[in-house]
């Protein structure tokens, strides 16, 4: 289901996820795959502790890494513009609420073949939205490996799958909303690394200035409710 000119919506378990074309980085992907390999022989690499493979350190948006590093810059872009753009079709409460991307944060995992290399389920909240850059996809073997799993966010039940997945493309960022469970599957068959570069958005929803700071009757507020939804 297209969102936008570059975004594609896929809803699991009634939730949407999206995935994003992100041609602009092609140029700089032997540049960045160097720049890592770089940073990798130099240690900066660190072993995850919960198993997800190997992050890199500090913060990858920071003001100095943006300067040196067009790549960053183009991909922190394409993630806030999607971020927008996937904002702006909110349902409920928030539909008529200005809001702000007021932080962006990013690492680099590096997902190895080694038999530890296998995380458990984790989310990114208080993050708002969530997404994956995958810089380097390996051939993918058999069953789940190599995918990005979810969760159903709602206790599990014998009627309804409890997990879904999305597969991971070279050159591709999936987003989804920071609370939904996930991990990535191990990769025990991959000849190379596989690469992604993640990224969490944090999001303030700001009360319009016109608004009254006062309390809402019943009544008021059922017709604010009704008035939201459009």
């Amino acid at each position: 289901m297209p969102v936008g000119a570059s975004v594609s919506r896929t809803e699991i378990f009634g939730t949407p996820t999206w995935r994003v074309a992100v041609p602009e980085m092609e140029p700089f992907r032997s540049t960045l795959l160097a720049d890592i390999r770089a940073s990798w022989d130099k240690g900066d690499f660190e072993r995850h502790a919960h198993g997800y493979g190997y992050q890199s350190r500090g913060e990858l948006y920071s003001t100095m890494a943006l300067e040196q590093h067009e790549y960053l810059r183009v991909l922190r872009e394409r993630f806030m513009v999607s971020c927008r753009e996937v904002l702006r079709l909110r349902h409920g409460h928030a539909k008529n609420l200005p809001f702000d991307i007021y932080a962006v944060q990013a690492w680099i995992l590096v997902q190895t073949n080694e038999s530890w290399v296998d995380g458990p389920w984790h989310n990114h909240h208080p993050a708002t939205l969530s997404g994956c850059y995958y810089l380097q996809v390996p051939q993918r073997g058999a069953g789940t490996e190599g995918l990005l799993m979810f969760q159903r966010p709602e206790p599990p039940n014998i009627f309804c799958p409890n997990m879904a997945a999305v597969q991971p493309v070279q050159g591709h960022l999936i987003m989804f909303p920071s609370y939904l469970m996930h991990r990535p599957t191990p990769c025990p068959s991959a000849e190379t690394w596989r690469i992604s570069i993640n990224m969490d958005a944090f999001v303030h929803w700001k009360k319009r200035i016109e608004e009254p700071l006062t309390e809402l009757s019943a009544e008021n507020y059922h017709a604010a409710v009704l008035a939201s939804r459009g």
